[in-house]
């Protein structure tokens, strides 16, 4: 159970200053950690409704609404009416906010570089082998 408790604590450790590296770039561009959600939804999933938003995040529509409607003004993201059906309303993530993934991506990625230049290549290669094992359903 001891055992547990430190790999616990340890994998949220991590993330926890992943997160924050992450958040200090969005920041940058002031963006909130909320809208930051948001939008890697969006890219995630391609062009989703404000519903698919809503239970990807286990957040309110009304929530994911408020939010949506700071990153149009923002020009990141915006709403796209379906021609057979106005009911339906799209996200789609724009030009500006695609420039900004793609940098942040980069950013990301170097973070995590960083992070794991303390482990040398067997240790890298046995870390991914049982995050493997832990994901596999």
């Amino acid at each position: 159970m001891i055992l547990e408790k430190e790999l616990e604590n340890a994998i949220l450790s991590f993330h926890h200053k992943l997160m924050d590296e992450m958040y200090k770039q969005a920041k940058q561009l002031r963006l909130t950690s909320s809208q930051l959600e948001v939008l890697h939804c969006v890219g995630e999933k391609g062009n989703p409704t404000m519903k698919d938003i809503a239970k990807s995040l286990h957040i309110t529509p009304p929530s994911v609404t408020s939010i949506v409607e700071s990153l149009c003004d923002k020009n990141f993201l915006k709403r796209e009416l379906n021609k057979k059906d106005r009911r339906i309303v799209r996200i789609v993530i724009t030009p500006k906010a695609l420039k900004f993934f793609s940098s942040f991506k980069n950013k990301k990625l170097a973070i995590l570089k960083n992070l794991f230049l303390k482990l040398n290549n067997a240790d890298k290669k046995e870390l991914i082998k049982i995050i493997n094992i832990i994901i596999k359903e």
